[in-house]
């Protein structure tokens, strides 16, 4: 005889929806971080003629890599497979990540094909806190120009 499972009789749809949803999509977001990660570094290592874009791309997957163990660190904890100490740690890595990669952004985003025209760049992209200090929300001009952390050198303070 059989044994029978908590999903047999019910739908498809009511066992994939209600009961493994949350399983399904975290093993998607694994696998996509995995393939993406691997294709990454392929690609990197393909870029041997180029020193300069290789580290800018190094720096890029290197923060892609501890941001993702940031979200799902109570997991890799829960696991064993970051201890609780190096766990602790993890949020000060992170911050070094984001400053390492900080002289490498405007190069990553005008790869992407951006165009730094202020008057196409929303105020989130400028000053914001300019902006959101004035009366005028239509006066896009309080926002500044369009921010280079290249001439900055980090991003404004949290507020």
């Amino acid at each position: 005889m059989m044994k029978k499972t908590k999903t047999e009789g019910k739908p498809f749809f009511d066992v994939w929806m209600y009961e493994v949803s949350d399983e399904i999509q975290d093993f998607a977001n694994a696998f996509s971080d995995r393939y993406m990660l691997e294709e990454a570094l392929l690609a990197m290592a393909g870029m041997s003629d180029n020193v300069k874009a290789q580290k800018v791309v190094e720096s890029a997957i290197y923060l892609h890599a501890i941001f993702s163990i940031k979200q799902n660190l109570g997991w890799y904890t829960t696991q064993g497979v970051i201890s609780a100490e190096a766990g602790l740690e993890v949020q000060n890595v992170f911050e070094q990540a984001v400053r390492d990669f900080l002289p490498h952004m405007n190069t990553c985003v005008e790869a992407l094909g951006y165009i730094p025209h202020k008057h196409l760049v929303s105020p989130i992209a400028r000053d914001y806190v300019a902006f959101n200090a004035q009366n005028d929300n239509e006066n896009f001009e309080a926002a500044g120009e369009v921010f280079d952390f290249k001439k900055t050198g980090e991003p404004r303070e949290r507020l």
